[in-house]
């Protein structure tokens, strides 16, 4: 796989002038397209943290803050020799940089809503984030990433600490197993606005993965999965184009 790391506004050239450009491959029936995808969420949630994991392999040991944007390039191969350029912007959370949201945005083909497992106001973010998303592009396939599951570990004790080696989903009844009550409660309040984003993201049809950055826990699935879904409708769009 290929990375680049670079400013928004630094980077050569302009990746939305790219974003469906389908290029044949050397073979007939391999395809080598590019996509443009973006990273949101609200501040300090680990969006460039997951995407420095999944195009370096690393985590960051300090926290640095994004101003506007950063963007990103990497290559992911999947099925049948067909591959994904994947344009990723790594987009600021911070409340001022709200209103330029839009511009990184625009023309994306897959997005990744980030939220922190311990912040109390998930579900506002993510219904915050994936409405605009909604509001502003045609079409864009979303995916919901319950970030910091990391976290999680502190709080357990045992079995729970077992099941997040395995990249295993925690679930009220192991949260009630743990025997602190301070962290057993914490954990249960957890998992409860897990599953209320899990429903929400159900209800509203949005891809919904547990990750975390720090581990690397489901974080290169994360991406995958949605260059997959990218790469999928790009390939639609320019067989109609073709026609």
């Amino acid at each position: 796989m290929g990375c680049g790391f670079s400013s928004a506004h630094s980077a050569q050239g302009d990746p939305q002038l790219k974003v469906q450009n389908a290029t044949q491959g050397t073979s007939s029936s391999r395809l080598s397209l590019e996509g443009k995808i973006v990273l949101l969420g609200d501040s300090g949630v680990g969006k460039s943290s997951l995407a420095l994991r999944f195009c370096r392999g690393r985590f960051p040991l300090y926290h640095e803050v994004t101003i506007g944007a950063a963007f990103l390039q990497q290559t992911v191969r999947l099925d049948q020799g067909n591959q994904l350029k994947l344009h990723i912007w790594d987009t600021g959370g911070q409340e001022r940089f709200r209103a330029m949201a839009p511009l990184y945005y625009r023309d994306a083909a897959g997005a990744v809503v980030v939220y922190d497992i311990t912040a109390p106001s998930s579900l506002e973010a993510v219904k915050f984030w994936t409405k605009e998303l909604r509001q502003h592009l045609d079409y864009c396939s979303i995916t919901v990433a319950a970030n910091k599951y990391d976290l999680l570990e502190v709080s357990a004790e045992g079995g729970l600490e077992e099941q997040q080696q395995h990249h295993e989903p925690t679930t009220l009844p192991a949260a009630a197993a743990v025997e602190n009550e301070q962290d057993r409660n914490d954990l249960v309040e957890i998992m409860r606005g897990v599953e209320e984003v899990k429903k929400y993201c159900s209800a509203n049809r949005f891809e919904f993965i547990e990750c975390s950055a720090k581990t690397g826990q489901n974080v290169n699935r994360l991406f995958e999965d949605l260059a997959r879904n990218v790469f999928a409708h790009l390939k639609d769009a320019a067989a109609v184009v073709d026609l």
